[in-house]
């Protein structure tokens, strides 16, 4: 079940008729984080912990980022260890002002649904995470353009790089 997802609501968080149904549902999203808290991978706990996770005026934010580059990775550790696949997601900051380097080390599966995506996949709108019934992070995402990401993982480590700015800007 997800809770704060634009798709799960008949209304957009940013019209005013809905932000008291958005508060409402940010606090049984943040119930059940509480609820699910000691299973979750350390990462998405950071993340989870930090207040500029979903602070949108924060440049290291993913709201509004555009993706970049999406790659999965298929890693053959040897020996008799079964083979693996990553997902590693480079976003440009809303700002424009750095990237966003999103790391899953170890998937369990993952969908990458987008029904248009001819100008891109449009901005990164809204994100939440979840315990999957397997017990491994999912972490769902929405795009403007429609799309949907569901990515279910062992964990998700995150790395926001500025820009240098250039030598004699102001």
């Amino acid at each position: 079940m997800a809770f704060i997802l634009l798709s799960d609501s008949k209304s957009s968080p940013m019209d005013s008729d809905s932000f008291e149904e958005l508060k409402r549902l940010w606090g049984e999203y943040q119930s059940y984080i509480d609820s699910v808290r000691d299973r979750l991978p350390p990462g998405a706990l950071k993340l989870l912990d930090s207040a500029d996770w979903y602070d949108f005026t924060v440049h290291a934010c993913p709201h509004d980022a555009w993706l970049e580059e999406c790659r999965v990775i298929e890693s053959d550790p040897g020996g008799e260890t079964p083979r693996y696949c990553s997902l590693e997601v480079k976003l440009l900051g809303a700002y424009h002002d750095g990237m966003l380097h999103l790391r899953y080390p170890r998937l369990f599966g993952y969908s990458i649904q987008s029904a248009k995506c001819e100008r891109g996949m449009g901005d990164w709108l809204y994100d939440e995470f979840r315990l999957s019934d397997n017990g491994h992070l999912l972490h769902e995402i929405e795009w403007a353009d429609g799309g949907r990401w569901l990515i279910e993982a062992d964990d998700i480590e995150f790395d926001w790089r500025p820009f240098e700015a250039e030598i004699g800007s102001k």
